[in-house]
């Protein structure tokens, strides 16, 4: 759904010496949490958050390290709803900041939260460029899970090179299959066998293309 990406930007205006101070002490923390050790940034990052207050990247660093458990593993920890908080504050500070809005939007629907999910994802998607495309995808997986399979279709279909994006083409089958479109179906497995290159979701292309043909 989204690349853990810790970002070193959006220092504040002040005098010289003290930007220098914060970058170095923010890039050593983005260092920890690019190193996998998550628990020493969060410490680092709370500290910075306290000295330097409303500051949008030590709030979304911040918020991403609470998205991991102890194991590495990303949206399995006991701490998604703390990072929705950091992120949500993040926001509040610069409400401009589309990575914390995409990435709390991901943290939502991890939570169940589906429909405050599928609201930032709308919002994302209307900024177009890249972020939007991946909202754009993100909410027809929301809206999927909603039951409403023609809408997430809708969303999917727009724009240039849909069926030239082997993972629209996958969620447009699954969105197909939902409708019980069979021939439909069948059409986009095929499409999407000839856009992969990923061995373990080939193979699941063909289980679901059997599976329609009946062999």
């Amino acid at each position: 759904m989204a690349a853990a990406a810790f970002l070193l930007n959006a220092v504040a205006a002040r005098g010289q010496s003290d930007t220098a101070a914060f970058a170095e002490v923010l890039d050593e923390a983005v260092g920890f949490a690019r190193g996998g050790d998550r628990e020493k940034a969060s410490e680092v990052f709370l500290e910075l958050a306290s000295e330097y207050p409303g500051e949008a990247a030590i709030l979304y660093n911040l918020a991403l390290t609470y998205e991991f458990d102890a194991d590495g593993n990303r949206y399995k920890g006991e701490n998604l709803n703390l990072a929705a908080s950091y992120y949500e504050e993040a926001l509040a500070a610069d409400p401009r900041f589309s990575p914390a809005r995409f990435n709390v939007a991901v943290v939502w629907h991890k939570l169940g939260y589906l429909e405050e999910a599928a609201r930032k994802y709308r919002l994302i998607a209307k900024g177009g460029g890249e972020l939007g495309r991946r909202a754009e995808y993100n909410l027809a997986l929301v809206l999927r899970e909603r039951g409403l399979t023609e809408e997430a279709a809708d969303i999917l279909k727009q724009g240039e090179g849909v069926y030239d994006d082997v993972s629209r083409v996958r969620l447009l089958a699954l969105l197909a299959e939902d409708a019980g479109e069979v021939g439909r179906a069948i059409r986009l497995w095929k499409r999407a066998l000839a856009l992969g290159d990923n061995a373990v979701l080939n193979a699941l292309a063909v289980k679901h293309l059997q599976a329609l043909r009946g062999y």
